[in-house]
């Protein structure tokens, strides 16, 4: 048995154990304790993880588990964790090396190219057909988690044409604006004056001062991605890709060079924006600390969704503000930060239908011909598009030659009821050639989305392709630089949002801190594979 990942960097000692210890079982002492693992019946078991959403669990897809069991001719073990353990949980089973037999929506390509604990599936595409039709017709899919040397360590997700769609959106309460007499802003100046009307003079008419003038999300530790605050820095003309890019640990692109907008003027003026916005309680004290169950909540308003509450958000659909809410809300383009500045849009379009970590199997999993059935399973046509919006009969009709529609009641959840489906966490695919109907979810999305054409127009080719993979080894070094120094720059990025103290002196003392942690070397291995992936 060969060991993959001999040029990658060292991990921690105990993962190194642990994974030899892996490996060793895997390989099998006494002949078939590898290639087995069954149910009391004798049937073979697999344990599948899913990260799910607070809105989601596997209790409520009983239909589906069905018919994948059925088609593997299996019994699926589940297991889930939650978007708020699964940060602490990742680094866990990484560093022990003891993933799940398959993990849905868990483990990035990059993850998988540090540590040495998954399963090359390139080697593996003539047992999986369904997949291959996939990559045949997208073969940009195949492009996005293949690396230079051809493995394959995830399998990606295509939602459709309808999500292809950045999602991340600029939402202002027009109800709101047309009650004061406002006009869209079109300058952070602008906006300012808007967040201070809705502050102070009771846009919702209820007589309380309860008003969010800005719902902030929090920011993360270990990376920037949906619906961050630093959004912002398209106001101030560079774009971000927080969906799934290079630009979620700070890389962007000006005039076909790569640099990192963390140690930017840019970045500084998004900084100091923010903090007005918490200074003036425009925004939440606890913006940058609290769960994000309790953004969501906020969006919710007041009043079982009677009252809005929140005047602006970040977020993908109008829907979002719940049912009673939504009409209220529309999407605006960035403003820019200044007079004279030509703001852009984030450019996620295709990361909004693509994602690269749909699946992923841990390397000498037991009973391996079984998951790949199942994982071919997954990507079949009916079960699809089951995972993706509910079962036939109760959320959806199969209306035959691939046409579907989607019942409405999907889309009229409440903030208490669970999700039918793995959503767009799926790990499966939705043809172009096959018909969703009744999708006013994704045609929202696309509504939004068409707010930022100009913008994007803008952006013109300074964006990262998806189809950009670095090597196994470019990929560690990639990942630790940018563990390091996001480490230390968002504690401190967020210390400055929250109490102020940025000034001419400490920035400097911030940007030299951050130089040597590996920013210039990340931004010349982002280099030469963008110039790579541009020669494809």
């Amino acid at each position: 048995m060969t060991v993959k990942g001999t040029k990658k960097k060292a991990v921690a000692a105990i993962a190194a154990v642990s994974a030899l210890s892996m490996m060793l079982s895997a390989c099998g002492g006494s002949g078939d304790e590898a290639a087995q693992q069954l149910d009391k019946d004798g049937k073979p078991l697999v344990k599948v993880m899913f990260q799910s959403a607070s809105n989601q669990t596997i209790a409520t897809m009983g239909t589906w588990i069905n018919g994948l069991q059925e088609a593997c001719g299996c019994t699926i073990e589940w297991s889930e964790v939650q978007d708020s353990q699964w940060t602490q949980q990742k680094a866990a089973t990484l560093a022990g090396g003891n993933p799940a037999d398959v993990s849905i929506r868990a483990y990035h390509p990059s993850d998988a190219q540090k540590y040495p604990f998954f399963e090359d599936l390139s080697q593996h595409l003539d047992q999986m057909p369904n997949v291959q039709a996939f990559f045949k017709e997208q073969p940009i899919a195949k492009g996005m988690v293949t690396t230079p040397d051809g493995k394959m360590y995830t399998l990606p997700r295509y939602s459709g044409k309808l999500q292809r769609a950045s999602g991340q959106h600029l939402f202002i309460n027009k109800t709101w604006l047309d009650k004061l007499g406002l006009q869209v802003p079109k300058t952070w100046d602008e906006l300012f004056k808007v967040m201070e009307a809705f502050k102070t003079q009771d846009p919702n008419g209820n007589g309380k001062a309860d008003e969010i003038p800005y719902a902030m999300r929090n920011i993360g530790t270990s990376e920037i991605g949906w619906w961050s605050p630093f959004l912002f820095l398209n106001s101030t003309g560079i774009s971000t890709q927080f969906n799934n890019s290079p630009s979620r640990f700070g890389a962007y692109i000006k005039d076909g060079k790569v640099q990192n907008y963390l140690v930017s003027d840019e970045y500084r003026d998004v900084i100091e924006f923010l903090h007005t916005m918490i200074e003036k309680g425009y925004s939440p004290k606890d913006s940058l600390t609290q769960q994000s169950s309790k953004y969501y909540a906020s969006l919710q308003g007041a009043d079982d969704n009677k009252t809005a509450t929140v005047g602006l958000a970040i977020t993908n659909i109008p829907s979002s503000f719940g049912t009673g809410l939504q009409d209220q809300y529309e999407a605006i383009p960035w403003p820019a930060s200044k007079a004279g500045v030509t703001a852009v849009a984030d450019h996620s379009q295709d990361e909004g239908a693509f994602e690269d970590y749909a699946v992923a199997v841990r390397e000498g999993a037991p009973n391996m011909d079984t998951i790949l059935k199942l994982i071919n399973a997954m990507y079949g046509e009916d079960l699809s598009v089951q995972q993706r919006y509910g079962t036939f009969g109760d959320w959806v009709t199969k209306d035959g030659d691939h046409t579907y529609t989607v019942n409405e009641k999907l889309f009229k959840l409440t903030a208490n009821e669970k999700s039918p489906a793995f959503a767009d966490r799926f790990a499966g695919w939705i043809s172009d050639e096959w018909t969703i109907k009744g999708d006013t979810s994704n045609e929202d999305l696309q509504k939004a989305d068409a707010i930022y054409a100009d913008q994007l127009k803008a952006v013109g080719d300074d964006y990262f392709p998806i189809s950009l993979v670095p090597s196994d080894e470019d990929s560690t070094t990639l990942s630790n630089n940018s563990a390091t120094y996001l480490s230390a720059a968002l504690p401190k990025v967020a210390d400055w949002m929250q109490n102020g103290g940025l000034d001419d002196a400490s920035w400097k003392a911030y940007v030299d801190s951050l130089q040597p942690l590996g920013l210039d070397q990340n931004n010349q291995i982002w280099q030469k594979w963008l110039d790579e992936a541009k020669k494809k």
